[in-house]
């Protein structure tokens, strides 16, 4: 047998394979939202708005927003810290994050995480340590900061669970003022 002729053959099927597994992998990291979702995540940014209004929720914000994020922590710092750090621990532990837990372990089987944050982005809140401390410049903070409740567009895997989530934010308001935002990831097989 032709031993350039078998070569041939083998990097054609490479390169058929690599093909396959990119468009298998790539409906895997994104899935277009579908009619048969929406009404669900319709319904589950109703209640992210109603949650972003509690009054538990605003005042944890406003406390959190007038002492600031913490010093000298980005999202390049927060990536070094583990869960269990002490400081990844007391978000989840105080009591706003003990009512974001109650919540999302009402519905474990709709909603994966919830994340609070501040008006500079920052996090208060959360159920389980996000990919990132500051927020900012994301969608999913800078649409509902403007006032928005907002979806993304699509599902794909939650960069710290890696779950295949469809996230939701709504504004946390103080009167009219728009002070943080609450994120929800909602777990997309669910939707379905």
């Amino acid at each position: 047998m032709n031993t350039g002729f078998l070569l041939l053959t083998v990097r054609a099927w490479q390169v058929v394979g690599v093909g396959i597994l990119a468009a298998l992998l790539g409906t895997a990291l994104a899935e277009d939202i579908t009619p048969k979702m929406q009404p669900g995540i319709d319904a589950y940014k109703k209640q992210a708005a109603t949650w972003a209004a509690d009054p538990a929720i605003v005042k944890a914000v406003k406390e959190a927003n007038a002492r600031g994020p913490i010093p000298a922590m980005g999202n390049a710092k927060w990536r070094e810290l583990k869960e269990t750090d002490p400081i990844v621990s007391g978000f989840v532990t105080r009591a706003t994050g003990q009512l974001l837990t109650k919540w999302m372990n009402a519905d474990a089987r709709g909603i994966n995480k919830i994340v609070l944050s501040g008006n500079k982005s920052p996090r208060v809140a959360f159920t389980s340590m996000p990919a990132i401390y500051i927020g900012k410049g994301k969608p999913n903070f800078d649409e509902a900061f403007d006032g928005k409740l907002w979806h993304q567009g699509e599902s794909k895997p939650d960069p710290s669970t890696g779950i295949d989530t469809v996230q939701i934010a709504a504004p946390v308001k103080d009167g009219g003022d728009v002070i943080g935002v609450l994120l929800v990831s909602l777990t997309a097989a669910n939707l379905k």
